[in-house]
């Protein structure tokens, strides 16, 4: 009986290793699929109080408004990509009306280019964190201590074909 045992347990051992060792591959390669297909809009308010916070979803929500018009015939993230980079004065305008239209005076800066963004929720839809592609929106001195919440929209949530 325990020369049964001991070889048990080893190929026990092993398929647990493998089974692990799989789960972890796939995990990388689906998070690796996920950035290299996704073009996130990251907003950065002025601050962390709660004007500041309120005025950043405003200025969000009018730039999805925005994207997802431009957007809403594109089939990769590239064209989404470019349309962001020849739209960049328009966005810029909006989101400066937006800051405006709600009586703050801050500047706001936009750019295509990367940003790190935390494991986030939308729906039924997880993103893992890592460096995605972004739309980054600076608004005043884009100062704030709590973890920037990210947004995604249909439009900006754009799986290549």
């Amino acid at each position: 009986m325990k020369s049964f045992l001991k070889p048990f347990l080893v190929i026990s051992l092993l398929l647990c290793l493998y089974t692990f060792i799989s789960a972890i591959s796939y995990v990388c390669a689906v998070s690796d699929d996920i950035a290299n297909s996704v073009f996130r809009l990251h907003v950065i308010a002025n601050s962390d109080s709660k004007e500041d916070q309120d005025l950043k979803l405003k200025v969000r929500d009018e730039l999805l408004k925005f994207m997802n018009e431009l957007s809403k015939d594109c089939s990769s993230k590239q064209e989404v990509m470019q349309i962001a980079s020849m739209h960049q004065a328009d966005l810029q305008k909006i989101a400066q009306n937006v800051i405006e239209a709600n009586g703050f005076s801050y500047t706001v800066s936009i750019e295509v280019g990367i940003a790190n963004f935390p494991t986030k929720q939308y729906g039924d839809i997880t993103l893992p964190s890592g460096t995605y592609d972004a739309l980054k929106v600076k608004i005043g001195e884009a100062k704030r201590s709590k973890l920037v919440v990210c947004y995604v929209s249909s439009s900006l949530l754009c799986r290549c074909k």
